[in-house]
């Protein structure tokens, strides 16, 4: 009797792929903020504090052209790289990557040419937000009062670029974080995410979390094969340089957020004398 020939099971599309990985991501991410909420509320509402009533007067027009600013930069950052791969767009910005997706979607695929596009905006509104800090540190130190608050409004505006470009990176589409993921090998994904929880342990921080819930199902999906490895597509130069680029923002934007965030309240009472 002839043995009958083996049948493969098709590789799923990637769309099939993306939506399986949001689902999971999904479902972790929602499980871990029903534990926080049950084991660690404080920790989830302690933010809340920072918008209190008596601190809106503190944020007025200027907050939105500092908001304003930051979307305009990281845009900014993907048209000068589609700009320097010779790729066309339109000067047009939308936030959350979405300037990067509609360059990216009209082109064939290139995994190097999709992750260093999608590095750019995030990597640009970083250094934006690092300069609104370092100005605050100049009016810091150029403040007479004894406790030496300087303009908590520029500390403001670098919190809310970090934790903005922070959330680019979550690895879904059509986020940066989405066009990322396909250079990323399995050992970035496995150092990185272990890298991004032990910095949750230390500091929680909403948006890593966040990070952390929707790589980890990529992880497992390259683990099991499920995934292809488009990874392969880039050298291992350009492997290294993505995987190093890309959690080492995602961890430096979680600290630098959290940090900020932790300190605003405090920060505007006593610029207001509240």
């Amino acid at each position: 009797m002839a043995a009958k020939p083996e049948v493969l099971s098709p590789t799923p599309s990637p769309n099939r792929l993306w939506a399986e990985q949001l689902a999971m991501g999904m479902a972790l991410f929602l499980g871990l903020l029903i534990f926080m909420a049950l084991a660690h509320p404080k920790i989830l509402s302690s933010g809340a504090e920072i918008l209190g009533p008596n601190d809106m007067k503190a944020y007025g027009l200027a907050s939105v052209v500092g908001v304003v600013l930051q979307v305009v930069v990281h845009e900014l950052g993907s048209i000068v790289a589609l700009w320097r791969m010779k790729i066309p767009v339109k000067l047009r910005f939308f936030g959350f990557g979405a300037n990067a997706t509609a360059s990216l979607e009209q082109h064939p695929r290139n995994v190097w040419t999709d992750a260093v596009v999608g590095m750019a905006g995030p990597l640009a509104g970083t250094i934006l937000s690092v300069g609104f800090a370092g100005i605050y540190e100049v009016t810091k130190m150029q403040d007479a009062s004894p406790v030496h608050v300087g303009d908590p409004f520029f500390l403001g505006m670098a919190c809310v670029g970090y934790f903005y470009n922070l959330i680019t990176l979550i690895p879904i589409l059509d986020l940066e974080g989405g066009w990322i993921a396909p250079a990323l090998a399995p050992q970035a994904w496995l150092l990185g995410v272990v890298a991004s929880a032990l910095e949750l342990t230390n500091v929680f921080n909403l948006v890593l979390l966040g990070v952390v819930s929707f790589a980890l199902p990529r992880f497992v999906q390259l683990l099991r094969a499920r995934a292809p490895r488009t990874d392969v597509d880039c050298t291992h130069r350009q492997r290294v340089i993505i995987g190093i680029g890309y959690f080492a923002l995602v961890i430096g934007l979680g600290w630098f957020s959290s940090t900020t965030f932790s300190v605003m309240p405090e920060l505007v009472r006593n610029a207001m004398g509240d």
